[in-house]
């Protein structure tokens, strides 16, 4: 049976709480603000990001630039970029129904577009991760 965008979306957010709730040294949680970032930021992030990451209307790609594009305007830095990359194959599937999770990942995975390609590409560079383009190898 497939999941409903409202439980999905609910997930999420509680996925993105449990990870900020988690004492982390050295980044950020509830107790600690660190890197020029709060936890305020990254649960605002975790609202904002939701609506795109399970937009049935979008494929997986756009879904997840689009909530990196969402998250940079609320807040104006990278809090969710991994959380977002996880995450969006992992919505698209359980929204596929069926009793195992596992084979929708698999076939969702296995038909990604080049557009998905694209936009995923776009995404990284959208939210700009710390020490993007500073590498040999990097994706710039």
């Amino acid at each position: 049976m497939a999941l409903s965008r409202e439980r999905l979306r609910a997930s999420y957010k509680d996925a993105c709480r449990m990870e900020i709730e988690a004492l982390k040294p050295g980044n950020v949680h509830l107790f600690a603000d660190g890197h020029g970032m709060s936890a305020a930021q990254f649960m605002m992030s975790a609202e904002v990001s939701s609506g795109p990451l399970t937009d049935p209307r979008l494929p997986v790609g756009q879904r997840m630039l689009e909530a990196v594009r969402a998250t940079r305007l609320a807040v104006a830095t990278n809090t969710n970029l991994g959380i977002i990359l996880l995450a969006g194959p992992l919505i698209c599937a359980a929204e596929m129904g069926g009793d195992r999770l596992q084979d929708n990942l698999d076939s969702l995975l296995r038909a990604l577009s080049v557009q998905d390609t694209k936009a995923v590409f776009e995404t990284i560079v959208t939210a700009a991760p710390g020490g993007l383009g500073e590498a040999a190898n990097d994706v710039r």
